[in-house]
């Protein structure tokens, strides 16, 4: 199948297959916006959910804002999620305690499973805390991060694509390269996900990139990414945990 090629959604007798979309820090549901509409002409019914993320810790974010939507959208035919930095992180910590009946696929972009090391070095700042609220405090790498209390296993059908280009060249200099500009490639792993790819694209645009909208839909459709160079070239990183 190429990669230009849309795949549409495996429905459910009358019920579609339902996304819904998460943003990350300090973002809107607009982040998510020209995937939605990928997806939309794809034929899945799509929530692009808006949460106050700069407003509550991650524990509150959860409970809160993420942890309902399993019950809310407890009838599509299959229920997938695609986050973005933050998000995922919050997908994640919910699904380590109760997932859906009818979860299908998630992909996750940029995620900082194992923390941000951009926000290791900010996030101790007063301005920056004042401006990102207590996620951001907590989405560091130390030992007091809620990194290290997040469950690092994926139980469910997970895709992670990371980012390698950076446009903070603070970033370059603290980050272990490869890097998106706030979290290591590495940091975007976790044990047990189906399948994990590198793009060429920052952070703040992981979730819009084409490329990356493609191989979402990809994903989304298949179980794995669409890979075109072999494993352990510089754009492609496969099933490593």
């Amino acid at each position: 199948m190429s990669i230009a090629d849309t795949p549409r959604a495996v429905t459910d007798g009358s019920r579609r297959d339902c996304v819904v979309l998460l943003h990350g820090l300090g973002e809107s549901p607009f982040t998510m916006g020209a995937l939605e509409l990928a997806l939309r002409r794809a034929n899945y019914d799509v929530a692009n959910i808006g949460y106050p993320s700069t407003s509550a810790p991650i524990e509150t974010l959860v409970a809160r804002h993420i942890r309902p939507l399993f019950d809310r959208y407890r009838d599509a035919g299959r229920l997938h999620f695609v986050t973005h930095s933050l998000g995922g992180v919050l997908l994640h910590a919910a699904m380590s305690d109760f997932m859906p009946a009818n979860l299908g696929r998630v992909v996750m972009t940029a995620p900082g499973l194992k923390g941000s090391d951009a926000l290791e070095l900010y996030r101790r700042n007063w301005l920056f805390r004042m401006m990102f609220g207590p996620a951001a405090y907590q989405s560091g790498t130390g030992d007091d991060t809620f990194a290290h209390v997040l469950e690092q296993d994926a139980r469910y059908p997970l895709g992670v694509i990371a980012g390698c280009v950076s446009l903070d060249p603070i970033a370059n200099v603290v980050i272990p390269w490869p890097h998106d500009g706030k979290i290591s490639v590495a940091r975007t792993r976790i044990r047990g996900m189906a399948d994990h790819i590198v793009l060429m694209t920052p952070h703040d645009l992981t979730a819009s990139d084409p490329l990356a909208i493609a191989q979402t839909l990809h994903f989304l459709a298949h179980g794995h990414f669409l890979h075109l160079l072999r494993p352990g070239t510089a754009s492609v990183d496969v099933k490593a945990a």
